[in-house]
């Protein structure tokens, strides 16, 4: 998938509910862990520091999620994201949570986030560099 970002992610046994399926809460688990990845990449630093990097003062202003196939086993998941528009201080994103192998597909969706101000917790715009990277990806 051309500007794709793929993470694999980790399933453990004890993310599986009573049925033996993976719990539809720890998707989402799965979705901030990957964000965190693709941000740094997007960011060119090793690690997630607020204190250094504005952009990844996010919340989460928008998700909908579609669980197509249980997944019931711990293992390897690749979750892939693509940035789909960028605004001011938004960005909204596809992702596909799948098996590794790439045939079936466990979850897709869309997630729209907002930068925020450290200081006021209110919406402010990404840095140009940011925002740049978002484009250029």
């Amino acid at each position: 998938m051309p500007n794709t970002f793929t993470y694999p992610s980790e399933v453990y046994f004890d993310e599986l509910d009573g049925l033996g399926f993976l719990h539809h809460t720890r998707y989402l688990i799965h979705l901030e862990r990957a964000q965190q990845k693709f941000f740094e990449q997007l960011l060119g630093v090793p690690d997630f520091d607020a204190d250094r990097d504005e952009d990844i003062y996010v919340v989460v202003h928008g998700l909908d999620a579609r669980f197509r196939v249980p997944l019931s086993k711990p293992g390897v998941i690749l979750v892939d994201y693509q940035i789909v528009k960028i605004r001011s201080g938004g960005v909204t994103m596809d992702f596909t949570i799948r098996a590794p192998e790439g045939k079936t597909v466990y979850c897709t969706g869309t997630r729209t986030l907002c930068k925020l101000s450290a200081e006021t917790h209110r919406p402010v715009p990404w840095t140009d560099a940011f925002r740049a990277a978002m484009e250029a990806f």
